[in-house]
């Protein structure tokens, strides 16, 4: 009997070991086939053929449909200047039209599901931002409400949604048939700016 329950043991630990060492693999794996512009990064072999077995093993955990670039490009911005997307700041983020089909600009939160709020808003595409004169427009995301186009992140309206750490949310931008820069120059490509104004 203490045979058994040693030898169960012992394969409960390397089963645990196991999946520790896969999840960091993939995530070193994920980091080294990214291209960085700016605080933005994208990855530019997802959907190809040179994706490798991690990147592939990402994208079937995390649901991604990943099409190749031609089709769709995803441009994430976890932090800015290092300092991790906080609930307790507001965030100003700054664009014109960009050289896709559509675009769109999404928050996700750290469980990489959209937060849930009391407005039901989750992203802002090129077809539904308020503009300006000159056709750029401004995005604010908080938890206090703004006038124009606002993302809220918070309150929730769910009370079971929580925060883990400093890591709160992320921003995605999609650009669907994205053209010629992206592709030949996703680290040199434009973007939206994205600004921190202030933090509880």
């Amino acid at each position: 009997m203490k045979l058994v329950f040693k030898l169960l043991s012992a394969g409960l630990v390397t089963a645990v070991l196991s999946a520790v060492m896969l999840a960091r693999n993939i995530s070193d794996g994920l980091g080294s086939m990214s291209v960085e512009n700016g605080d933005w990064a994208t990855n530019v072999s997802t959907g190809s053929k040179d994706a490798g077995v991690m990147l592939k093993a990402t994208v079937a955990m995390g649901g991604l449909l990943a099409s190749t670039r031609q089709n769709s490009m995803y441009y994430r911005l976890a932090s800015i200047d290092g300092d991790p997307l906080n609930l307790g700041c507001r965030y100003r983020i700054e664009g014109n039209d960009y050289d896709a089909d559509w675009w769109s600009i999404t928050v996700y939160g750290w469980d990489n599901y959209l937060i849930p709020n009391v407005q039901k808003r989750y992203s802002f595409n090129n077809e539904n931002l308020q503009r300006n004169d000159d056709g750029s427009w401004v995005i604010f995301v908080d938890m206090k409400q703004h006038d124009g186009n606002w993302l809220p992140i918070g309150p929730s309206g769910a009370p079971d949604w929580r925060k883990i750490g400093e890591h709160d949310f992320d921003l995605l931008l999609r650009l669907y048939t994205p053209g010629p820069a992206y592709i030949d120059s996703p680290q040199t490509a434009a973007l939206p700016k994205v600004t921190r104004e202030a933090c509880e």
